[in-house]
């Protein structure tokens, strides 16, 4: 799979090559949405993804990279994760790209109040995910 249209690498650097593990990406609205966030949300989360590049999701705590489960859409079983920060989440799912791990960015919750994800944002997470997916296998 290549990167999807619209993505750009983020983390470990912008536009870089990925890390150890892999990269994360986001698309310009989402990477907008993330320079909102407040000063100590978007630095968890810049460490989180960092250590995510690095070393993959093996040993990361639930309160910075958490599972989210599986949804069926577009007839894939699509995998959700999440990148958490101070009431900020990140939702997406991971590909293959160039023989390395992809995290891409396809919902976020900037206020989050719960403990349990919204479900309609996790729905929405799988859905772009799977048109991406889709797109790429084209």
């Amino acid at each position: 799979m290549k990167i999807p249209s619209g993505y750009t690498i983020r983390f470990p650097r912008e536009g870089g090559p990925p890390g150890e593990h892999g990269s994360v990406a986001f698309n310009g609205r989402y990477w907008k949405m993330f320079n909102k966030v407040d000063a100590k949300a978007r630095a968890q989360l810049e460490a989180a993804m960092r250590t995510w590049c690095r070393f993959g999701p093996m040993d990361m705590p639930d309160s910075k990279f958490k599972f989210e489960g599986r949804h069926r859409k577009g007839g894939k079983n699509i995998r959700i994760d999440t990148f958490k920060g101070w009431q900020v989440r990140f939702y997406g799912t991971t590909v293959e790209v160039k023989g390395k791990a992809m995290f891409l960015v396809t919902e976020a919750d900037l206020a989050k109040k719960q403990k349990a994800a919204d479900e309609t944002k996790l729905q929405h997470a799988a859905e772009v995910a799977a048109e991406l997916i889709k797109e790429a296998e084209k």
